[in-house]
């Protein structure tokens, strides 16, 4: 009886000593991250955990921290950046799109939801890209550059920041790095059908008409085989209790290995603008 204690003595002495170690060395927070907890985890053994750089910067940061986003949220696509904004997040991409309308990357409830592809495109590789990947955002309904969320795509309407912001990324860990190539930025009524993954006509005849109702020239030609993406959000220039309207960037995926221009070749007043007839003079009262 003695030697049975002794031994479970030894075993658990064992364990305790294990268990110490494996806390001391796997569970030690490195200083670097932020841990945060996945709420859909929290009655499960062994609950995932967030852990991303404080800052995603460069290249590496982003596909790092898409890397640690993806096996905390097996709905995360991608990883889009528009430089000179707040925008520098994951994007999400579930069965329905209303699943993150009011959730988050973290699976928390949030008024402003988070970024989300359309359910319908196909996001991995270049090969395996829709036509046009759509990715949908919130706005704060003031159209405020400085607002949270897609409110800060309405910096393109200053030409200056449209100029200096000739380029966004959206990357995935299947395709690596991608850099896309602004051609148009334009106001729309829902009733335009600018956000089929499969465009009728092909993405050319889409980025004729959205060019022709940008708000700049962009020198950037779309061809049939081009792959683009187009951010939406929603917008109140035609009203505050306007529904009907929503504002779009669209970009056109940089061929691999070619060098991202450093501005934009814009000027101000799209085509359809330009060939408008002014409007007939008043007559003197």
């Amino acid at each position: 009886m003695k030697k049975v204690i002794a031994v479970l003595a030894i075993l658990i002495a064992l364990l305790l000593v294990a268990g110490f170690v494996f806390v001391l060395f796997f569970l030690e927070e490195p200083d670097d991250t932020i841990m945060v907890e996945n709420p859909a985890s929290q009655s499960q053994e062994g609950q995932a955990q967030l852990n991303v750089p404080k800052e995603v910067v460069t290249k590496a940061d982003e596909l790092e921290a898409l890397d640690a986003y993806t096996q905390f949220n097996r709905d995360t696509v991608g990883w889009l950046k528009v430089p000179g904004t707040d925008i520098n997040n994951c994007v999400l991409q579930s069965y329905d799109n209303a699943v993150y309308l009011r959730t988050n990357e973290k699976r928390e409830y949030d008024v402003y939801g988070c970024y989300f592809a359309d359910w319908e495109c196909s996001v991995g590789t270049r090969e395996e890209f829709s036509p046009n990947t759509v990715i949908y955002g919130h706005s704060d309904l003031k159209d405020n550059p400085e607002g949270p969320r897609f409110s800060q795509l309405f910096k393109f309407t200053d030409p200056e920041f449209a100029k200096e912001t000739p380029v966004i990324s959206f990357s995935t860990l299947e395709g690596g790095f991608m850099e896309w190539e602004v051609f148009a930025v334009f106001y729309t009524e829902k009733t335009f059908d600018y956000i089929s993954a499969q465009p009728e006509g092909g993405v050319d005849q889409l980025a004729k008409t959205c060019q022709e109702k940008s708000l700049y020239n962009y020198d950037v030609t779309v061809g049939p085989e081009d792959n683009i993406l187009t951010l939406s959000t929603c917008t109140i220039k035609y009203g505050a209790q306007d529904n009907s309207h929503r504002f779009v960037v669209m970009a056109r995926l940089l061929p691999d290995g070619v060098e991202s221009p450093a501005t934009a070749q814009i000027n101000a007043g799209s085509p359809a603008e330009a060939e408008e007839p002014e409007e007939p003079a008043e007559p003197a009262a």
